[in-house]
């Protein structure tokens, strides 16, 4: 939503302090500097991979000085995008803008504290010596759909059209820059994605069905896994983007050993994966395999299988009748990255292969 002076009218009777009470400016009428939005995300429950363009001014002086920007969402206030790239720069002519994850209110704030941001807050700074304004607004009322971005690009493997991530995201417990460069089809149809060294740390793939599927059976083939380092983490899951209800519950299969070589290397899990009874954890066998996912509204069955075998039986399967993630709005991801908390960080740039992606209603 764009906001425009023009729609914004104040009778004329009120004191000129009014303004301060709108932009939350610096103590008193003295309008030094002040944060107004042009461009507000939609109110929404949030989520990990929930992110919108927000964008504004600031009004007055502002050298020295940057925004910090945090969404509300689960009674705080969190830090946008990330802690670790918390600080959004404004340029000469005063705009600034950003890519954040969702919430039901925004807040920016103009400080010039260098310091590491925490997370979350409980409650937002107030102004002072190093706040100079503060500005709230409530996230625009929509039909609960991400606006997608115009630039994204995309790809089409196994019939279908995906959409390629480029801005960062913290899935796998850590910030983790994306490139459109690292997920790409060969000649032959197969998805490649990749995990890569660049300036800014590593750079990771990350793709999305660009309409939602939902309840049916998945298949999909993937090269050997077996030769990941333990940070290297695979994903293959269904998400729900924009849950209304804030529940964004999973089904995902994970090849990763969670930076500690010693581990398993594969893993079946619906949210809250931190409940025993929603994971399921074993080794992944060796060579090409076949991923099966068979979802219903009452259970889903996941199951994997060697690619060239004589059972008919699958290695590893598992069925999850509780907890079982809706259908909704829900879209099928493959992520590759970097497992932010690995005690064995990644050494060498890595690659997985997809060969096959199939889905049956």
């Amino acid at each position: 939503m764009k906001i425009t002076w023009s729609a914004m009218r104040f009778p004329r009777a009120l004191p000129s302090c009014f303004l301060s009470v709108i932009f939350l400016v610096s103590s008193g009428c003295t309008r030094s500097a002040s944060v107004v939005f042009s461009d507000v995300p939609p109110a929404s429950s949030g989520g990990v991979d929930s992110l919108d363009l927000i964008q504004g001014r600031v009004l007055g002086e502002h050298r020295g000085f940057h925004i910090l920007l945090y969404s509300f969402a689960d009674t705080r206030w969190w830090v946008q995008p990330f802690v670790s790239s918390s600080r959004t720069e404004i340029a000469a002519d005063g705009s600034w803008k950003a890519k954040i994850h969702l919430g039901t209110k925004y807040a920016a704030v103009l400080t010039r504290d260098d310091s590491k941001p925490p997370p979350f807050l409980d409650a937002l700074p107030t102004i002072g010596t190093k706040v100079r304004a503060l500005t709230v607004v409530d996230g625009i009322q929509g039909d609960g759909l991400l606006r997608e971005d115009a630039n994204e690009p995309t790809l089409r493997f196994g019939g279908l059209i995906w959409r390629v991530r480029t801005i960062p995201g913290s899935y796998a417990s850590k910030s983790n820059e994306y490139t459109a460069t690292n997920a790409f089809v060969d000649s032959a149809g197969a998805l490649h994605l990749r995990v890569s060294h660049g300036v800014h740390g590593w750079m990771c793939s990350d793709i999305h069905t660009e309409r939602s599927l939902g309840y049916g059976n998945y298949r999909i083939a993937i090269e050997d896994t077996n030769r990941l380092e333990p940070a290297a983490m695979l994903s293959l899951y269904n998400y729900i983007e924009e849950a209304p209800d804030g529940d964004h519950k999973e089904i995902a299969i994970h090849f990763t050993r969670r930076g500690i070589a010693s581990n398993t290397n594969g893993e079946f899990s619906i949210q809250p994966s931190y409940l025993p009874v929603n994971s399921h954890h074993f080794n992944v066998p060796s060579g090409t395999l076949n991923v099966d996912l068979n979802w219903h509204p009452d259970d889903a069955a996941l199951s994997i299988l060697p690619a060239v075998t004589t059972a008919r039986r699958p290695v590893i399967s598992w069925v999850f009748k509780t907890g079982v993630p809706r259908s909704d709005d829900t879209h099928f991801y493959l992520n590759f990255c970097n497992y932010g908390y690995a005690l064995t960080p990644l050494t060498h740039d890595v690659e997985v292969i997809v060969n096959s992606f199939k889905f049956y209603p």
